[in-house]
């Protein structure tokens, strides 16, 4: 039973725009009930495909949301995504691939005449998707990709071609099995002129499964995870595609066989079209958080239940605490943050079109390591029990840990973060230096905390752009770690924003503990960059002792308040019901 306090903290965690849908989350979850969605660890790969698309086929005839919910209700879209990966992993990709990725992409960069074509085979799974823009040869220089795309006029047609092994489609989910159409990715040339990457959708099969003659496909085979889902490699020998087919909101071709865009710039009509795509790294950042939400829950609840030497639990040992707690505190963060976003991309001002491609790049790379971490702590902190199947921490190891390298490899988006911070610093002004000891007694207000953040972010900008003045290319490319770990100092920075804006808007039940876990949130990410803290001034090298005593001060009083009932109802506050978890220690650790 959810106490009262954790509802109430749930709410202030939770947008208001969630609460309009959840009719969708409650009947998935009501769906999840149901045997046939309950993990089955002895599945074969290829077994475990076939369950997958059934599941997917199940849900889509539950009819709670369609592709058209991604251009006009794109939280609805998200919240059902999302709740799919409570259930499987594998079944939330494939979902994904085929209605954001396939299905999305056709909804933002078609127009009506392709969503009459599409959208009903897609909605009902009749017309499976997949979505081509990797290649062996390229995956996070897309505006790189080798498949060509040569218009013939005269029959009214594009033909699609690999040239090579290297520009196959790679790591295509949906591809190897299932998929009978798929919005490829491919650098159109028309009238004997380049005009970079555009979106065609390419027929893979007939209706009975049969290849398109000049679709070649090839099984990825198994993976470390998400082996429910079918990823293979496509090649394509001029294929032939109708005119119609070409994706043509931002560029199309004329009846007389011209090319007409609005926008000239090859590299900018790039931008806007991927642009119109960064729904995806925001479910993926979702998702991951809300991977490390279960790792936690099922974490917490044992290590307040498992006795060891004696009657005391484990959770009693400090080095448990120091482990869990701060990964809960940040694991809070990162999902205020993607809430913030949320809010960003429903309004969807012109104006901020930059702004979301920069949280969304530095929040999918945060939350996804950050998981990474916190489900190996977690998996820890239950000892054996933690390697256990049945457990699902192991599980959800293995799947998520894709997330760090797709929708954009997580090294490369920090970078792009950094980029617009670079790009905006002869604008700048300079931010005076913050200087208190951990131990004085406003080191932890929230202002102070901030300064510390905002201080750090721009000492790292100073830096970087002093070497590009005088060096250029080489001064970035010398300083690509500070570069990284300037998207960290943004990320990190707008985080504790956020966080602590929270608090000051919350109810005065939950405030306390929500200051808590952002003071723990701040001390955590100051002690795992100390360096960079100390070289930038804002902290002394003595100061190290005192970060660690505040952080082991603020655990303590949180797991000690009302016996550790207190973590309890955060995790209760996450939301995630107990017939999702499917981990008998999060219930009765003696009973298996």
């Amino acid at each position: 039973m959810v106490s009262a306090w954790s509802a109430l903290l749930h709410d202030e965690m939770h947008e208001s725009y969630a609460a309009r849908h959840m009719h969708v989350r409650e009947k998935l979850l009501e769906a999840f009930k149901d045997p046939f969605f309950q993990p089955d660890y002895y599945l074969s790969i290829p077994a475990y495909r076939e369950l997958t698309l059934q599941r997917l086929k199940l849900v889509a005839d539950m009819k709670l949301f369609s592709v058209v919910d991604y251009v006009e209700d794109p939280m609805k879209f998200q919240i059902a995504l999302e709740t799919l990966a409570w259930c499987d992993y594998s079944l939330s990709i494939k979902a994904g691939v085929h209605f954001s990725l396939c299905g999305g992409t056709i909804a933002k960069l078609g127009t009506a005449k392709h969503h009459r074509k599409y959208f009903k085979g897609i909605d009902t799974l009749t017309l499976p998707g997949c979505f081509g823009m990797t290649e062996l040869g390229h995956g996070s220089n897309v505006m790189g990709i080798e498949t060509t795309a040569m218009y013939d006029h005269e029959n009214k047609e594009f033909i699609i071609h690999t040239p090579s092994d290297e520009a196959s489609k790679f790591w295509i989910g949906g591809a190897a099995l299932h998929a009978k159409i798929c919005t490829v990715f491919a650098q159109l040339t028309i009238n004997g002129k380049q005009e970079g990457p555009h979106a065609f959708v390419v027929r893979l099969r007939d209706d009975y499964g049969h290849l398109s003659p000049g679709v070649r496909i090839e099984d990825n085979g198994p993976k470390m995870g998400l082996n429910g889902v079918d990823n293979g490699r496509i090649w394509f020998n001029h294929v032939r595609v109708p005119k119609d087919d070409l994706l043509d909101a931002f560029a199309t071709v004329d009846d007389k066989g011209n090319y007409c865009s609005k926008i000239q710039s090859v590299s900018q009509r790039f931008a806007v079209t991927v642009g119109a795509l960064t729904a995806g790294r925001t479910i993926i950042a979702q998702s991951a958080a809300d991977a490390s939400k279960l790792g936690l829950i099922i974490a917490i609840r044992y290590s307040l239940k498992r006795p060891q030497f004696g009657s005391k639990p484990i959770m009693e040992y400090l080095t448990h605490r120091l482990r869990l707690i701060p990964c809960l505190a940040s694991t809070v963060a990162w999902h205020l943050a993607l809430q913030h976003l949320k809010m960003i991309a429903i309004h969807n001002k012109p104006e901020d079109s930059k702004l979301l491609h920069v949280m969304s790049s530095g929040l999918k790379s945060a939350a996804t390591w950050s998981r990474v971490e916190t489900l190996q702590i977690c998996r820890e902190c239950c000892g054996g029990q933690g390697f256990l199947a049945k457990n699902r921490i192991g599980a959800y190891k293995t799947d998520c840990d894709v997330d760090v390298t797709f929708e954009g490899d997580n090294t490369v988006l920090m970078q792009q973060v950094a980029k617009y911070l670079l790009d905006q610093a002869s604008s700048r002004k300079e931010i005076p230096l913050p200087k208190r000891s951990p131990r004085d007694k406003d080191f932890l207000s929230p202002d102070h905390l901030l300064a510390l953040f905002e201080y750090r972010e721009w000492q790292l900008t100073s830096a970087i752009s002093k070497d590009m003045k005088e060096k250029g290319q080489d001064g970035y490319d010398a300083n690509l770690d500070k570069v990284v770990r300037l998207g960290w100092a943004y990320t990190e920075r707008m985080c504790l924003e956020l966080f602590s804006q929270k608090v000051n808007s919350a109810d005065h039940r939950v405030q306390p503990v929500l200051a808590t876990l952002m003071k723990i949130f701040a001390l955590s990410r100051i002690e795992k960059d100390l360096g960079t803290f100390v070289v930038v001034g804002t902290l002394g090298s003595k100061c190290a002792e005192g970060v660690r005593e505040q952080l082991i001060s603020h655990c303590n009083g949180l797991v000690d308040a009302e016996d550790g009932s207190i973590l309890l109802q955060v995790c209760d506050a996450f939301g995630l019901p107990d017939h999702v978890l499917h981990a008998p220690i999060a219930f009765n650790w003696s009973k298996l």
